[in-house]
């Protein structure tokens, strides 16, 4: 403080102006520092958890109507881990401007005020004052540091695009695992139409049932059985709401929203028509996770260099300026210096360190082409699964259409048969039971294979947020 004051009281108006203006400078970044340290929260960052869904009001207890292009647009909006992954890009976009500065020169300004026990004189000398004050201002430019700085300003630009292809990995994870909730809501949904009208169908022969033992054509048991089957399918259709209920919450966590959900069946999606040797091949040029692989196998191999950069000596520019300022003077004060220096460095020891980092850098570049190598396996086996699960579901599909049209022909016949008291109880309730599976097969086979194809679209590198989903006829 006695030197900022000595600075704008001054005798010199020329050293008052140039100490005004340094003092203002520091000032400033002091400051504008503060201000980026203590602030809550710096423009443009981290959004609210859940975001309110733009144009929809829905009134109290309502449901949303939903589509799957909806989920994967609110998905991609409102994903924590989508988040997660853009948060590491401001982090990857703030490594190069780390880098950046390294080539930047670096400006220190100091101060200090002093004050001594006692005034010590010698003769006509005096050689300690009673306080001295003092102001330096370095800066150091790096010249040459073993190519260490443009080793990291290359690591850091591929560690920014490598966030880049792990933002749009986790795109596409988030997008598929919305399509794995929804169509899980969409089965149980259709899951609970099914067990509703089995219910219905379980009533209507229990009225039969009811209506024939009046007549005296069947005996109690007939109508102890129907009353039997028809509790049995409520309480089937109990545990289906229960189960469509816990897959709307999965959905409603994967797209943070709190409203009721009322999923919408998309319309069927078309495979890609190609080789599984096409695909894999596609796979390999489209995964972003794969092409993240490649580039750590790069970061790696530049790790290595900026590691040998360290056994080579560093050459930087030094400059200073120095003011004192004493009272009272002592006879050989220099008042103020400006000196300039170029300065070599080299470590001769430094325990073995520059070795261990060289021999770490080299260990992580093989585990590097090694991950490379297992994730080119996992990626063939994904897609061949996929693949093989497509096929699968066309095929049993067929099958599929067929029983269930055997199924309700024979419901039909059996069931009039049983009104007439040609079929026994037992009959109709195996009918009914064929009926059932064959439509939660159909059903389970038909989204299986929608979903297939999503998955085969993803194990491929495909699936993105600019491959929607088909939109619905009005």
């Amino acid at each position: 403080l006695k030197f900022f004051g000595l600075a704008f009281f001054s005798k010199k108006a020329s050293n008052a102006v140039f100490f005004n203006f340094i003092f203002i400078c520091l000032l400033t970044a002091f400051f504008n520092d503060a201000r980026m340290v203590f602030a809550e929260e710096p423009a443009g960052g981290v959004r609210p958890a859940v975001e309110p869904l733009q144009g929809v009001e829905l009134p109290q207890g309502a449901e949303m109507t939903l589509t799957l292009e909806d989920a994967w647009k609110m998905t991609l909006s409102a994903s924590e881990d989508i988040r997660i992954a853009g948060e590491g890009v401001a982090q990857a976009e703030a490594s190069v401007d780390k880098a950046l500065s390294t080539f930047l020169p670096r400006i220190t300004a100091e101060t200090g005020f002093t004050k001594y026990s006692d005034r010590k004189v010698s003769g006509s000398l005096v050689t300690q004052p009673d306080d001295s004050a003092r102001f330096d201002l370095k800066i150091t430019q790096p010249l040459y540091t073993g190519g260490a700085e443009w080793s990291a300003k290359r690591l850091a630009r591929m560690r920014l695009e490598k966030s880049g292809a792990t933002l749009g990995y986790a795109r596409q994870s988030a997008m598929l695992q919305t399509a794995r909730a929804f169509f899980s809501a969409l089965k149980s949904q259709k899951d609970m139409e099914i067990k509703r009208a089995a219910l219905k169908r379980a009533g209507e022969r229990r009225k039969v049932a009811i209506a024939r033992f009046k007549v005296g054509e069947v005996t109690r048991s007939a109508v102890l059985r129907a009353e039997a089957e028809t509790a049995k399918h409520e309480a089937e259709l109990i545990r289906a709401e229960s189960a469509i209920r816990d897959a709307k919450s999965f959905l409603k966590r994967a797209l943070n929203v709190t409203e009721g959900l009322n999923v919408v069946e998309p319309e069927a999606f078309t495979a890609a028509n190609a080789s599984e040797e096409a695909l894999i091949k596609t796979a390999y040029e489209n995964r972003l996770d794969y092409k993240g692989s490649v580039l750590d196998q790069k970061l790696a191999g530049e790790g290595i260099t900026y590691a040998k950069g360290n056994f080579l000596p560093s050459v930087r520019l030094e400059g200073a300026y120095d003011w004192k300022k004493q009272n009272p003077t002592t006879t050989f004060l220099v008042k103020d210096s400006v000196n300039a220096s170029i300065v070599l460095s080299y470590p001769l020891f430094e325990g073995g360190l520059r070795k261990a980092e060289l021999s770490e850098a080299r260990s992580k570049q093989r585990e590097s082409e090694l991950r490379r190598h297992s994730l080119m396996r996992d990626i063939e086996v994904e897609v061949r699964q996929a693949y093989n699960g497509i096929e699968s579901a066309r095929a049993v599909i067929e099958a599929y259409k067929k029983q269930l049209s055997f199924a309700e022909e024979d419901y039909k016949m059996v069931f009039e048969q049983f009104k007439f008291g040609i079929a026994t109880t037992v009959d109709v309730i195996d009918a009914d039971t064929t009926l059932i599976s064959a439509q939660r097969s159909l059903m389970n086979s038909s989204y299986d294979l929608q979903l297939a194809i999503l998955e085969l679209n993803f194990s491929t590198g495909v699936l993105s947020p600019k491959i929607q989903a088909p939109k619905r006829s009005e």
